[in-house]
């Protein structure tokens, strides 16, 4: 399973991007343009830091957004671990195979340059997000 997924980065559910940025950028993160993925129904800004992991946040779009559950019970929170896949269905097959549940996806995201995306769940290890490199 190591060798199929990389780590990529942490996703952050958060009701303001530009609040909860701020913290990372007194940290010398370097923040990069929001952008609105209606799909996921969520504002995502990427954060990055040499020697530090890759940060993504996420800011509900709508009342549809999924991160509005983790926000209304814990606030500000981490809400999933993204690792990159070469064969994304192959990631899944292998999830499943150790009691992963596909919640979503694939599915393609705006904020990964279309790549496709899938989440997945398992009660041990919580929600992760699977991205397919580029071919």
């Amino acid at each position: 399973m190591a060798e199929l997924l990389t780590f990529h980065h942490i996703g952050i559910a958060c009701r303001d991007i530009a609040k909860t940025s701020a913290f990372y950028q007194s940290m010398g993160y370097i923040v990069h343009p929001v952008i609105p993925d209606p799909l996921q129904h969520v504002n995502v800004c990427f954060m990055e830091k040499e020697g530090a992991p890759r940060v993504e946040l996420l800011e509900p779009l709508d009342e549809q957004s999924p991160v509005l559950r983790t926000l209304d019970a814990v606030g500000v929170s981490p809400y999933h671990t993204c690792y990159e896949v070469k064969d994304i269905q192959e990631a899944i097959a292998q999830l499943r195979r150790q009691r992963f549940m596909l919640v979503n996806g694939p599915v393609p995201a705006c904020a990964l340059e279309n790549r496709n995306i899938a989440f997945m769940f398992n009660k041990n290890s919580g929600l992760i997000e699977l991205v397919e490199a580029f071919k």
